[in-house]
Formats: structure tokens, sequence, C-alpha cells
């Protein structure tokens, strides 16, 4: 299963760049649930009201909650608990559980390595690097083993590119076969200097990445990659295209 295509700006080791789709990978979907021919479907349950929640049990009862929920059952409320929920709206709450009736100020908080937080200032946008009108990814040079990043590194994400013509057939299947020759990945990274982490939409997650490219026989182009931020790794990958190709 795929999305919607977009592009993305790449250059290869001759410095030369172009624009090539990429798409992201999805799962596919998890199997339906069935009992004897019959479709399980899900539903949601009221489990306890705002006077039997926990924080108002312990509020109300203190010490003697557990005393209290052997003897009367005061964490059920026999009106309200196993009720079918339909559709619901969200709420906000603060800190003091008052209802918000206006959106939140956002504040961004900063920490040190400690986890000591250092400063407190308004979010700032942050803009994708990863754009058909952005400087070229660029082709930094540094392989590493595919055991190697497969060892030290999560894979949490897939993006596949791929090509829109005859001239990006071959530019990404140079790069693939010089990558899969080397039986390596490459490190890639974003901006003029190559050593930016990708962001590929406005306020989005930093990532870390590596590009990886395979071929098959001389015929056609399997490209891969992966890219991680701070939890993980996530991996890119690209079509052959759909014909053969022969190559001598």
């Amino acid at each position: 299963m795929t999305t919607a295509l977009k592009e993305i700006h790449i250059a290869n080791s001759k410095n030369r760049d172009a624009n090539v789709r990429f798409v992201s990978l999805i799962k596919e979907n998890d199997p339906k649930l069935a009992y004897k021919g019959k479709t399980i479907k899900n539903s949601r349950l009221l489990i306890s009201s705002d006077e039997t929640s926990e924080e108002s049990l312990i509020k109300k009862y203190q010490s003697k909650l557990a005393e209290n929920i052997l003897k009367d059952d005061v964490d059920v409320d026999i009106e309200y608990a196993g009720k079918f929920i339909g559709d619901i709206d969200r709420i906000l709450f603060n800190s003091k559980n008052e209802i918000l009736y206006s959106p939140p100020k956002i504040k961004e908080v900063l920490f040190n390595k400690e986890g000591k937080e250092i400063k407190k200032q308004d979010p700032k946008e942050i803009v994708p690097n990863v754009r058909d009108d952005t400087p070229p990814l660029k082709w930094t040079g540094k392989f590493f083993k595919r055991e190697d990043v497969l060892k030290k590194f999560v894979i949490n994400k897939s993006i596949q590119l791929r090509h829109t013509d005859g001239l990006t057939f071959e530019f990404l299947y140079d790069m693939a076969k010089t990558l899969d020759n080397k039986k390596s990945l490459m490190f890639l990274g974003g901006g003029k200097s190559g050593k930016e982490p990708l962001i590929f939409q406005t306020n989005g997650s930093p990532y870390r990445g590596f590009l990886d490219g395979r071929v098959n026989k001389n015929q056609y182009v399997r490209f891969f990659g992966f890219t991680l931020n701070e939890r993980g790794v996530t991996r890119l990958s690209g079509d052959p295209p759909s014909h053969p190709r022969q190559y001598t």
C-alpha cells in the first residue's frame, strides 16, 4: 500500500542533481477479526464517571479508600458504568481540572543533557528542507556496511524513491549500483552542507538518513535508504522500472 507521490531533490556523486518522486510505504491493514463467520466490532464503554474517578475517590476517602471500595463498591457508578459510548467531543482541561474554552498557548520547553529545564520560548516554525525547491540532498560519501546499520539502529519508517523518466532512471540506477557494489548504505543529510537533519514537512520531526541501493542483473534497480531521528531509523526504498532495461 502506498500514498500519493511527492518530489525530492537529491544529488549524486558527480554533484549532479535531479528531482525524483518519493512515496511513503504503509504496512497492510491488520486482518479483520471474526467469530463463527461474523465480524467482530469494537465498542467503547464508559468505565467510570467523574465522581468515581481515581482523583475524586482519593480526595474524598483519602486513607480509607480501600476500605470503602471493599465495603460499598464506591469505585463503581451503577448508573453509568458499562454504558455504550457513541459520538463524542474532545474537551481540554487545565492542571486544575477546569475546562478550557479557548486553545491553550503552546510553549517550547528546552532541556539540557541532564534533563533539566533550561528555557521556555514561543514555538518556532520549522521549514522543510526535503522538497523540489530546496537545495539537493548531498551525496556525502560516508558509507556504512548494511549489517552495521541494522545492528546499531532501529528502522521505523519507509520511503520509496521512483524515477519519472529515462533520465531519472539512469540517475537513480547509477547511485543504486554504486551502493550495491559497496554493499553499504550512505549517510544522507540536508541543507547546503549536507549535515542538517531531514525535515519532510512544516514543523515535522527531524530525521537523519541512510541511502541504500540494489540492482538486479543489470536489468532494473531497487533503490533503498534509511533515515533516523533521535529515536530510530527510517527506511527509504525505490521501485524498479515497470519494464526491464538492458545495460552493457
